[in-house]
């Protein structure tokens, strides 16, 4: 689900920077761009439960 969301959240900044307001699509970018790498640490630290 919150791949999702951030997919939407990243095609709404290339629809923002499109319309040409540059300011605003760089701090949407920013905020995207702090939501995916929290994300990804929040995943990188999960510990897998294997049974061998």
């Amino acid at each position: 689900m919150e791949f999702t969301l951030l997919f939407l959240a990243t095609a709404i900044v290339m629809l923002v920077a499109w319309r040409g307001q540059r300011s605003l699509a760089l701090g949407l970018f920013g905020a995207v761009l702090i939501a995916c790498v929290a994300t990804y640490l929040h995943h990188a630290t999960d510990t897998l439960k294997l049974s061998f």
